[in-house]
This record gives C-alpha cells, sequence and structure tokens, in this order.
C-alpha cells in the first residue's frame, strides 16, 4: 500500500506541476521599416564577415583590440556580474528539487557500575509541488535576467572595441596633424628668416616681421595643442587597454595605414536579433512576463511534501496519508492587499519594460540613420578637402616662387600659407570623420 501511495503522490505531483499561469510571451508589436533611408553615397558590400575593426587592415589594431578584450577592467566587471546573476540563477531554481537534510546526535551517561553510550543519526527530506508553476517561472525569471546580464556584456564588449578603434583612430589622426603642423611651422619660420633678412637690408618694413612672427607662434601654439590632444587621447586607449598610461607606447603610425571598407547593410528588421542592447531589453522583459506568472500563483495554495511522514502516514492507510497531504497544504486567506498589490506591480512593471524594448528599437533604426548620414556626409567632404588641399599646395608654391622673385608683397603669400595648413588639417580631420562614421555604423548594425 504504501508504494502505491507514494506513487499515486508523485503523479499526482508531476501532473499539478505542468500547470503554469504565467502570459504567453509575445514580442511586442512594432512596425519596422523595410530599408534605410540614407544609403545614397555610403558603398553597400556583401554580408560582413569579420569583426569590424579586423576590416580596417591594421595588425597593430587588432592586436590592441585583442588586449581591450582581454585585459579591460569594465570587461571584467561585467564578468562578474554575469557570474552573480548565474548564481542567483541557481539560487532560484533550488526549489524545483527535493530539499534533504540530515541531524545527528551522541551522549553519554556515567552511572555506576557501567556508563552508558547513546547516538542517534537522522534526516528528512521534503519536496514542495510546484502546483501553478511558481517555482518555474520563479527559476525563468532569474534565467531571464542572466541571459540580460549576458547581452549587457555584449554590448559593453561592443561599446568598449569601438571605443579604442577610434581612440587609435584619432591618435594616427594627431600624427598627421602633427607632422603637418611641424611642416608649416619649419615654413613659417623660413620665411621668418627672410623676411627679417630683407628688414636688416631695408627691403621691407617692421610690420612684415612682426606679422610673419605672430603667424609662427601661431603655428607653435597650435603644435603644442595637437601634441597634449595626443597624449590625451592615447592616454584613454590605455585605460581601456587596462593599463597605466605611464606604461603605454603611443602608437606611431598614420591614418593612411586605416583602410575604409565598404559596409553591409542588412535590414531594418535584423537589428532585432543582432544589437545586444535589444536583446537585453528582451530578455528582461520575459523575466518580467515569467514574474506575472510568480504573482498570480502567490494567491493559489501551495503543497509540501515530507516525504518521511507521508510514509509513515502511510502504514495507517489512505486517510492518515490523506490527512498527512492536508496538514501540508497552505493556502492564503487574508493578505491586506499584498498578493492583489504584488501581482498589480509586476504586470505594471512588465508593461514598462515592453515600452522600454520598444523604445530601444527605435533608438537602433536612429542611431543608424544617424551614422548612415554621418558616413555619407563625411564621404562627400573628403572628396571636396582632397580637392582642396591639391589647389592650396599649388596655390602656395606659386604664391612662394613669385615672393621670391619679389613679385608680389607678404600679405599674399601669408594667406595662401595659412590657406594650405587649413586645407591639410581639415583633410585629415574630415578622413578620420570618415573612420568613425564607419565605426559608428557598424556598432549600430550590432557588428
Amino acid at each position: 500500500m504504501r508504494k502505491h501511495l507514494l506513487n499515486g503522490t508523485v503523479a499526482l505531483s508531476l501532473a499539478l506541476s505542468a500547470c503554469s499561469l504565467a502570459p504567453n510571451y509575445q514580442r511586442p508589436e512594432m512596425a519596422l521599416p523595410t530599408g534605410w533611408s540614407n544609403v545614397a553615397g555610403v558603398g553597400a558590400t556583401q554580408q560582413n564577415t569579420s569583426l569590424f575593426w579586423q576590416d580596417l587592415g591594421s595588425i597593430e589594431l587588432d592586436r590592441l583590440i585583442d588586449q581591450v578584450l582581454a585585459q579591460n577592467l569594465d570587461l571584467e566587471a561585467a564578468l562578474q556580474r554575469i557570474d552573480q546573476a548565474r548564481a542567483q540563477a541557481k539560487i532560484a531554481s533550488s526549489p524545483l528539487y527535493p530539499s534533504v537534510s540530515a541531524s545527528g546526535s551522541a551522549s553519554r551517561t556515567f552511572q555506576d557500575p557501567k556508563d552508558t553510550n547513546s547516538a542517534h543519526i537522522g534526516g528528512g527530506v521534503s519536496y514542495e509541488v510546484d502546483l501553478w508553476g511558481k517555482n518555474r517561472n520563479t527559476a525563468k525569471s532569474a534565467d531571464f535576467r542572466l541571459n540580460a546580464t549576458e547581452f549587457d556584456r555584449e554590448a559593453l564588449r561592443l561599446v568598449v572595441t569601438s571605443d579604442a578603434t577610434n581612440f587609435y583612430a584619432q591618435v594616427l589622426s594627431f600624427n598627421d596633424r602633427i607632422r603637418i603642423a611641424e611642416s608649416n611651422l619649419k615654413n613659417a619660420e623660413e620665411i621668418l628668416r627672410i623676411i627679417e633678412a630683407r628688414f636688416a637690408q631695408g627691403g621691407v618694413s617692421g610690420l612684415e616681421v612682426s606679422q610673419q612672427r605672430v603667424a609662427v607662434n601661431g603655428f607653435r601654439i597650435a603644435l603644442a595643442t595637437l601634441v597634449e590632444q595626443r597624449s590625451t587621447t592615447a592616454d584613454a586607449l590605455a585605460i581601456l587597454l587596462g593599463v597605466a598610461p605611464q606604461t603605454f607606447s603611443t602608437p606611431s603610425a598614420t591614418l593612411a595605414t586605416l583602410t575604409l571598407p565598404p559596409v553591409n547593410l542588412t535590414l531594418p528588421a535584423t537589428l532585432l536579433t543582432a544589437r545586444p542592447d535589444i536583446g537585453s531589453a528582451e530578455a528582461g522583459l520575459r523575466a518580467a512576463n515569467a514574474d506575472i506568472g510568480v504573482a498570480r500563483a502567490a494567491f493559489f495554495p501551495s503543497l509540501t511534501l515530507d516525504l518521511n511522514t507521508l510514509v509513515s502516514a502511510g502504514f495507517g492507510g489512505p486517510a492518515a496519508a490523506a490527512t498527512q497531504i492536508a496538514s501540508n497544504l497552505i493556502a492564503p486567506i487574508f493578505t491586506g492587499g499584498q498578493l492583489t498589490g504584488n501581482l498589480e506591480n509586476v504586470t505594471a512593471r512588465q508593461k514598462e519594460l515592453a515600452a522600454q524594448y520598444r523604445k530601444t528599437v527605435l533608438t537602433a533604426f536612429q542611431e543608424v540613420e544617424n551614422a548612415l548620414a554621418a558616413l555619407k556626409s563625411a564621404n562627400d567632404r573628403a572628396t571636396v578637402s582632397s580637392a582642396t588641399v591639391a589647389e592650396s599646395q599649388n596655390a602656395y608654391d606659386i604664391a612662394k616662387a613669385r615672393f621670391d622673385a619679389g613679385a608680389i608683397d607678404f600679405l599674399t603669400l601669408l594667406d595662401t600659407q595659412r590657406t594650405l595648413y587649413v586645407a591639410q588639417d581639415n583633410q585629415i580631420s574630415v578622413n578620420q570623420d570618415q573612420l568613425t562614421a564607419f565605426v559608428q555604423l557598424r556598432k549600430a548594425l550590432g557588428a
């Protein structure tokens, strides 16, 4: 009889455990665009098969990103948050399994003519029958929160690698701009030497000398500023690498070592699964959906089986066993609105997360469009700036030759000199803008 009773009880618990009060999850409905707007002038290609920094074709950058992924402290902290969430998921799933306990005691009685020793070892096994899916939904909620934490780390990885790539490109850009500034400073100093020599011979006035000295000082200030900006950018890159800035060697390459590749523009709908921030938002929403099932289950009775006591009751027949089961069946009667309030709270939370999910998706679409517009603008400006540099260099060469021949005045030469410097510096900035827009676009696409 005892065997039949236990088998029947286990079968009943399994049947009741099949129930779940969580709503059926459905991804929030949204009107998804069929394509992108700012696609002209962006150079599309086939599906990207490599990571975005690898597409830039720099071995040094690849090595730095590998170091970022291995040593970045923000990523390390995110990994520890994943471990915490994984531990919480284990805790949340523990009620799905029986609880086994053990106890023991020992004593010694001193009594003439003979001492007496005694010992007792006991234990117990109990199991909460998951009648309404409360424990399973609690475990599901924890698992989804673990998934959200994992997505958060992927989103952080995307941010950290894109920041490192941008910082590296900025350092290379400063290298180029410093080289241009040094060249222009050298030219300005040479012109100043010529003007001072002519001033000594009475060929020019002191006004021209002072003007060129001001120009030279302006180049020196610009050069010092660029050197400072390169240093602070390299320091920021060092922090991403997880090393002290004092131990980091500033890259010496030029921006020309990076190749700007075309970008594959996947359909907007692919962002729902490609972007980790959207994945995190949906995982949080699914966790909230499971929380509703937990809150609903709290309104119904809970049943805990003490298997040892139940077996003992089996010796007294079915009536005794039924009495023992009934004694472990607990149902809420009056909670002062606690259960209702909790259900209303988790339901409102689920609706809030649904709205946040839709906002996250819309923001993702916006970021792609903004990056496309930025890349198109940078590409257009790069074409113009390249032509401008060529014309400015030609104008300066002509002006310098005429000035040396005495055919033009100093102010004309000074103006062409400044124009050339601005054009060269602007071209480097525009090329950096192209790389920044490319990185932002790939980041927005989740790749």
